[in-house]
């Protein structure tokens, strides 16, 4: 008899052919992007992780030095691609005009590069088709995926709306040609919920919880995108017993002090202990918010103490999220 076993969070990405992940700068998108990889292709999955104009890319996470604006294997069954913006319209361009004199040409008119720079939405929408032939891309006689999972680390959330609007907005203003036709494919990849998820990502602080929120709206509301999930990055999670906290505050309100070896003071190791016991239970407060506030599946991914983040603090996060 076949028994039937229940699709976890994880494997239901895993079922799609494109991952987006959006959220205030400074939550953790890239490592989340490395993470979210990093854990599919220890499922045997062949993924591409986006970044699109990275000054600092996720391929650090893993120790590998940056590889720019080339697909690049950066561990075994992991890519990884910087998107420029410019360079993406340049190979667009070099792609539409095929001779290599009249593309030359084009690419160096100075009318050109302020038709680029001024274009409103120009850049998102190559970016965005850059990622729609990515995800398209197909090899062999069986014209099977190149990438069984993309996964793309979005601008941060106010730039990051309107990456995912300017498909919508092109649709509209351009109803026929080749740039509207385009804009109504991508338009199309970005809705399916069949190929398509859209990660938000936040820490437990107001203005990210805030942004996440808004975010879950306007994608919805404004472009027609429902969100899948929830990451909650840099969750304190606790490290002392309920006895060993209340202890600590009691020791605190009595002002206790002195040695405690090795050159730490006690008063600094109380104060380090408050400092946990505050973040943990802000921790609890944002988290049990966006359960009231957000009809989304929330993951938990803990707080790294660390300096540096490398491959070993990565492959932590890729656990958690497997077991998502």
């Amino acid at each position: 008899m076949l028994v039937s076993v229940p699709m976890t969070l994880f494997d239901d990405l895993l079922a799609k052919r494109l991952v987006i992940l959006s959220g205030k700068g400074g939550v953790g998108k890239s490592l989340m992007g490395a993470a979210l990889a990093t854990a599919a292709c220890g499922r045997g999955k062949k993924v591409l992780l986006v970044e699109i104009d990275a000054p600092m890319e996720a391929a650090r996470y893993l120790g590998k030095p940056p590889v720019g604006g080339r697909v690049t294997e950066v561990e075994p069954g992991l890519f990884t691609i910087n998107l420029h913006p410019q360079a993406v319209m340049d190979e667009y361009v070099r792609h539409v005009v095929k001779i290599d004199l009249f593309a030359r040409r084009i690419l160096q008119s100075p009318i050109y590069h302020r038709f680029f720079a001024a274009a409103p939405g120009l850049k998102e929408l190559m970016v965005l088709g850059k990622v729609m032939v990515l995800e398209e891309e197909r090899i062999g006689f069986s014209r099977r995926p190149r990438y069984d999972l993309v996964v793309v680390d979005a601008p941060a959330t106010g730039h990051g709306l309107q990456f995912l609007k300017v498909p919508l907005a092109a649709s509209k203003a351009v109803p026929v040609g080749p740039v509207g036709a385009n804009a109504r494919r991508i338009l199309a990849l970005l809705r399916d919920p069949k190929r398509t998820a859209l990660c938000l990502v936040a820490i437990p602080e107001e203005m990210a919880v805030v942004e996440a929120s808004e975010l879950y709206h306007m994608a919805s509301d404004e472009v027609g995108i429902t969100s899948s999930a929830l990451l909650l990055n840099g969750c304190q999670e606790r490290q002392l017993d309920e006895a060993e906290e209340a202890e600590v505050l009691r020791l605190s309100a009595a002002g206790a002090g002195g040695p405690l070896g090795g050159g730490i003071r006690l008063e600094a190791a109380l104060t380090a202990a408050r400092r946990h016991i505050r973040r943990r239970k802000l921790t609890r407060f944002y988290e049990a918010r966006l359960k009231r506030t957000l009809p989304l599946p929330i993951v938990r991914l803990p707080y790294l103490f660390r300096e540096e983040i490398g491959p070993a603090q990565v492959a932590l996060l890729a656990e958690r999220l497997s077991a998502a």
